[in-house]
C-alpha cells in the first residue's frame, strides 16, 4: 500500500510492504520521495506503542495504491491517553529547556514551532472524548470546549505561521502561555480516565 498523510505542516508518504528485508530497501533507496516504511505487522504490533501516530494517519491520510489497511487501525484510548501525557510533559520539559538556552532572537522560532508539534497531539485529545473538528483552528475551539482550557495561544500562533498575523506580544509572554496550556493539558490528561 502506498499512502500519504499530513501532519502538523507537512505531507509524509507512508508504504507498507508484505516483506521489507535490505533487497526491499534497496529498491526504495531510488525512490526521489522516500516514504514511511513499514510491514503490516509492525503496523499492527505498533499501534498500541504509537497511537498518537497512527491515530494521526488514520485521520489525515490518503491511499494511492493498495487495500487501505489504515482506515481500520484500532487505537486503543488507554494507550492514547498515556502516550499523551508523555508528550505534553516531554514537551513541557522541552519547552522550559529551549526557553532557558536561547537568546531573545531565537525565541520566534521556538514559538512558532509549537503548534506544528502539538497539532496531532490535540487530535488524540479530542479522540479521547469522541469529539469531532473541521480544521486545525476549530480543533483548539473543539478542545477548549471540551476539556475547558484557554488555548488561545495556540491559535495565535497558527495564525501567525499561516500569516494572517503577526506576534502582537512580548514572545516572553508567548513562552509563558505556552508552558500553561502544556502545564493545564498534562494535568487534565494525568486524571483523566477513558473508557475503550
Amino acid at each position: 500500500m502506498l499512502a500519504e498523510y499530513y501532519t502538523g505542516d507537512e505531507t509524509n508518504l507512508l508504504a507498507i510492504c508484505n516483506t521489507l528485508g535490505f533487497d526491499e530497501l534497496q529498491k526504495l533507496k531510488q525512490l526521489k520521495e522516500i516514504p514511511f516504511i513499514f510491514t503490516k505487522e509492525e503496523i499492527e504490533d505498533g499501534v498500541d506503542v504509537f497511537p498518537i501516530e497512527f491515530l494521526n494517519i488514520r485521520q489525515h491520510h490518503k491511499a494511492h495504491y493498495g487495500d487501505d489497511i489504515l482506515k481500520d487501525i484500532e487505537i486503543s484510548k488507554e494507550n492514547l491517553r498515556h502516550q499523551l501525557e508523555f508528550e505534553f510533559r516531554s514537551k513541557l520539559i522541552h519547552l522550559r529547556r529551549q526557553y532557558l538556552q536561547l537568546k531573545d532572537k531565537h525565541l520566534e522560532a521556538l514559538i512558532l514551532s509549537a503548534v506544528p508539534t502539538l497539532v496531532p497531539i490535540i487530535g488524540g485529545l479530542i479522540y479521547l472524548k469522541d469529539l469531532n473538528y473541521n480544521d486545525t483552528q476549530h480543533m483548539f475551539n473543539v478542545v477548549s470546549e471540551g476539556y475547558g482550557i484557554d488555548v488561545q495561544v495556540l491559535k495565535e500562533i497558527h495564525d501567525i505561521r499561516k500569516g494572517k498575523a503577526k506576534i502582537k506580544k512580548d514572545k516572553e509572554q508567548y513562552i509563558r502561555e505556552l508552558i500553561r496550556v502544556l502545564t493545564d493539558i498534562g494535568e487534565i490528561v494525568d486524571h483523566l480516565k477513558v473508557t475503550e
